[in-house]
């Protein structure tokens, strides 16, 4: 009896083995010093360690997220900092300095750790669709190998759990096992029965506390589950429709499934003090799946090959790829061309249906289906403005992702199919040729894998983890010794990046984005930059505006409590004009080839320079040439203004007049004949925009200078994104660029260019042409117009909306 024992346990027992052996293979050196590493210490990556490690260790709020966005910080669900083990740690880390000196190395080991896991799920998951023991090993180890998962460790890392869909859907079958087998024992065994029913009872539970986790680990991941296990549990309920005693079942599995969804948007809700966010993100659209992100290869050994056959014009979307390997595809493949000629012939096949006994299986096919036609965006593509009707639907940037539900469901399918072809070929006694092909498929489907995990591994141990100070240079450390934490309120970047509402935003340099995160990771000290998602739109208008002008007023300095000085953090990134105002305005602390810090007080960043920039102006007067309404600091300099007074306007920036239009497609506001602009001068443009409603600038709303070649018959174009603009006044923003035309004999055209479903209203003014190094004037009263700028001799606050 226990040689029996032993023996089925044999399988699982080498599947551990195997899976062990394969991690420690590849990862056995994060495993053994997961201290040691950042997977990544570039964009997303950086922020999410920083976000998840700076909430452990500094965070005095176990729902605000004060690292970044100061004065406002942020609401640590929007941060992408796996919230419920960041708020674990932090917990345990006040009794055990051990979770918040090492919290990067938990982090790392947990996300390798579910690697394991995956293997494990798989296994039993595969049994659940009575695939024998050994081909259950074969296929959850091809499961776990080609999980598209992996490549989240690159930076998403919250994502990065493959175990997660898996899991749910064990737990989904396993609650519906149960079910069926309480339904047919209430007769036989009424003890048995209730022993079912409260095992059933805490499966559900178990399925409830499973998906919440999820969702407090990535909201995309919980929605991602119960978008496919509802899909699954609805074409379950319609098939089962006349099962009235089994109506009840079906209404705890789903209030187990959509509880989850609402207690996360009431926690969220209720807890978020940050308010604005934008209901109108970019990327519906932008990271769709399409079939051949399912069914080609992107990685050696197979994708060389087509890309020589194709001649590499196969472009496939990396947020949306979940390729199922070479067999499964062929296996698909097979079927489809199967089912069209037995649709030709009008013909049903006997031995074609055999491959679709298994109705939890089918059932699985036909959800994780429904899940992927959403991953395609189908039909909200098909259908122009089907997706302004759903607006929830418009969160979803990255909708590409929704294809991991059919990844692992058509692996199980293929394993199902391969079972039965492997039985039928030793039936007719080919035993040999079957075992040949099951073993050509396991190595052709782990060789496919293998070349995943060698690149996900050499990328992965690339960075140090600079949260530890013994990896930090001398010449950091003596940055970091040269200042008292306690003496400033903030870190303010240069140059100044930001990432956050869509709205509003600066540019981002990995090198200053990481040197800043590190100094305020080990200082303790708040920046006032920002790298997150959908951060409150007001507050991201409110941080920008720091780089604007000083003779403009900022509504931040009223958010700001504290007197104490900004640190301001120099690296050797190129800054702007504006940004080099600010440094103007600095202090040196420490200065050095890696990194520079300096003092900046409050009073100084917010002192406001209208009056003297007019008195300085009347001193210059003399030295100024008139050049036609304008004074110009060189003569004979060409100078284009346009104030759109004959155009009537709901918003004018100066005046009455304005263009009022929308922002979709492509809008033109100048147009200029050859022979205008000089070849080998450089000008810049600037216009102001009204953004005091929702989404006015947002959207990858883009500002062209086009030059047409007429005689060639091509377009050569200048793009400034808008929602980048340095100057904010009020509730206009200018936006400014440089060009340079590459033959005066062009003509020129001064335009816009939003996506064609945006639906806005757009309030421009003021469109001016200068030559760069030429300063422009106009005194009108107490109002000076320089270089389309406006200065009030009395500064004023400015109402926002």
């Amino acid at each position: 009896m226990l040689r029996i024992s032993y023996k089925n346990k044999i399988p699982f027992l080498s599947l551990i083995l195997f899976s062990l052996i394969f991690i420690f293979s590849f990862y056995g050196d994060i495993i053994l010093n997961p201290d040691s590493y950042f997977f990544s210490n570039e964009g997303d990556a950086i922020k999410n360690y920083f976000t998840y490690a700076y909430h452990i260790k500094h965070d005095t709020s176990y729902l605000n997220f004060s690292g970044m966005n100061y004065p406002y910080g942020e609401h640590f669900m929007y941060t992408d900092c796996h919230p419920v083990l960041a708020n674990l740690f932090k917990f345990l880390s006040a009794k055990f300095d051990f979770f918040s000196d090492h919290s990067i190395g938990i982090l790392n080991f947990i996300m390798l750790f579910s690697i394991f896991l995956t293997f494990v799920v798989s296994y039993f998951l595969l049994l659940q669709f009575k695939i024998s023991k050994w081909f259950s090993v074969l296929f959850a180890i091809i499961i776990t190998i080609l999980a598209p998962q992996i490549f989240r460790l690159g930076g998403h890392f919250a994502l990065s759990y493959s175990v997660a869909i898996p899991f749910s859907w064990l737990l989904f079958l396993k609650i519906q096992t149960l079910n069926e087998t309480k339904q047919h024992t209430i007769i036989v065994d009424n003890n048995r029965f209730y022993k079912l029913k409260k095992s059933n009872n805490v499966f559900l539970l178990l399925m409830f506390i499973n998906i919440l986790f999820w969702f407090f680990i990535h909201a995309y991941l919980g929605l991602i589950i119960v978008f496919f296990l509802l899909s699954l549990h609805t074409i379950n309920l319609i098939k089962d429709r006349e099962n009235r005693s089994r109506r009840n079942f079906y209404f705890k599995q789903f209030a187990v499934l959509i509880l989850p969804i609402i207690l996360f948007y009431l926690f969220t809700s209720y807890t978020d003090s940050h308010t604005g966010r934008t209901i109108n993100p970019s990327g519906f659209f932008l990271y769709n799946a399409e079939f051949d992100d399912i069914f080609l290869p992107h990685h050696p050994p197979i994708r060389p090959i087509l890309d020589s056959l194709t001649g590499g014009i196969i472009d496939l979307e990396w947020e949306a790829w979940s390729y199922v390997g070479f067999t499964t595809t062929l296996i698909f493949a097979t079927f489809l061309i199967w089912r069209i000629i037995q649709l030709i012939k009008r013909k049903k096949s006997a031995t074609y249906n055999l491959y679709f006994q298994n109705h939890k299986l089918n059932n699985a096919l036909i959800a994780s289906s429904i899940v992927l036609l959403f991953a395609m965006a189908i039909p909200f593509k098909q259908i122009e403005g089907l997706i302004n009707l759903l607006p929830i639907l418009k969160q979803f940037r990255g909708t590409g992702r929704f294809t991991w539900p059919f990844y692992f469901v058509a692996i199980v399918f293929s394993a199902s199919v391969i079972q039965d072809l492997y039985f039928r070929l030793v039936s007719k006694k080919r035993k040999l040729f079957a075992i040949s092909l099951i073993i050509s498929i396991g190595l052709l489907n782990v060789l496919e894998g293998l070349s995943y995990h060698i690149g996900t591994y050499l990328h992965i141990i690339q960075s140090e983890n600079n949260f530890k100070k013994s990896t930090l240079s001398p010449t950091f450390k003596d940055a970091l010794n040269s200042i008292h934490s306690s003496d400033y309120q903030a870190i303010i970047a240069l140059p100044f990046y930001y990432q956050g509402s869509e709205s509003y935003s600066r540019p981002r340099n990995n090198e200053t984005v990481l040197k800043t995160i590190n100094f305020s990771y080990h200082t303790g000290i708040p920046l006032v930059n920002a790298n997150l998602t959908r951060t409150s739109i007001q507050e991201s208008k409110n941080i920008i505006q720091l780089v604007s002008p000083d003779f403009y007023f900022k509504s931040i300095q009223e958010d700001l409590k504290s007197e104490k000085p900004f640190l301001v953090i120099r690296t050797k990134d190129p800054i702007t004009a504006y940004e080099s105002e600010i440094f103007k305005k600095c202090k040196v602390i420490f200065e050095s080839n890696e990194i520079s810090i300096y003092s900046l007080t409050k009073a100084d960043l917010f002192k406001n320079s209208a009056k003297q920039r007019i008195a300085n102006y009347k001193l210059q007067l003399p030295n100024l040439f008139l050049n036609g309404e304008f004074y110009t600091s060189i003569d004979s300099s060409y100078v284009f203004y346009n104030g759109f007074e004959d155009r009537k306007t709901k918003h004018s920036f100066r005046g009455y007049g304005g263009i009022q239009t929308i922002k979709k497609g492509k809008n033109t506001f100048a147009e200029f004949s050859p022979n205008t602009f000089e070849e080998g001068k450089k000008y810049q443009v600037s216009l102001w925009m009204y953004n005091g409603i929702p989404d006015a600038l947002n959207n990858w709303f883009r500002f062209f200078i086009e030059e047409y070649n007429e005689t060639a018959d091509k377009w050569t174009s200048t793009e400034i994104l808008i929602e980048q603009s340095e100057v904010i006044y009020g509730n206009w923003s200018l936006i400014e660029g440089e060009f340079e035309v590459k033959k005066s004999t062009n003509k020129i055209y001064i335009a816009t260019k939003g996506k064609d479903d945006s639906r806005e209203p757009l309030f421009v003014d003021d469109l001016f042409i200068r030559e760069v190094g030429v300063d422009v004037y106009k005194l009108n009263g107490n109002s000076l117009f320089y270089n389309n700028h406006e200065i009030k001799g009395k500064s004023k606050k400015v109402k926002v909306i």
